[in-house]
């Protein structure tokens, strides 16, 4: 099994060597971002259950929801919703504006490294935005 920081750890390694492809800064930033997706995911579900299970229903587009599964924050059922939105929205709702604000940008330069190929992801720019993933990644850890 493998911790939530191993992702964040791989992704300063890759970018701590000298000269590294354009793939590779976009793989650093991938997996920061999913470094922080569960670091947040773990410290809302151990310190604010109630709310996050109040994101997911207020991210969620669907008419039924099953509330026992829902409750008992079953990991197979939470897989059928977007938890990066009720992140960002449980996040919200706490009070932690800058950081949801934080954790939505953050995915969309996850998304922009994944998807977008006419943008040119560079060791400096991957380098910051590591950076920046690690500085609110402490931050949620001491919510």
């Amino acid at each position: 099994m493998i911790s939530e920081d191993r992702f964040l750890a791989f992704a300063k390694r890759i970018l701590s060597q000298s000269q590294i492809p354009e793939e590779e800064c976009r793989t650093a930033i991938s997996r920061a971002y999913y470094s922080l997706y569960h670091i947040t995911g773990a410290i809302l579900k151990k310190k604010y259950s109630f709310q996050l299970i109040e994101g997911i229903k207020k991210s969620s587009h669907r008419k039924k929801i099953h509330l026992a599964r829902l409750n008992s924050l079953d990991r197979k059922y939470l897989s059928s919703f977007n938890l990066h939105q009720a992140f960002f929205l449980t996040l919200f709702d706490l009070g932690f504006k800058t950081m949801a604000f934080q954790f939505k940008d953050f995915r969309s330069k996850r998304n922009a490294a994944d998807y977008d190929l006419d943008l040119s992801f560079e060791k400096t720019f991957s380098t910051i935005i590591v950076e920046e993933i690690d500085k609110l990644a402490t931050e949620i850890r001491n919510l």
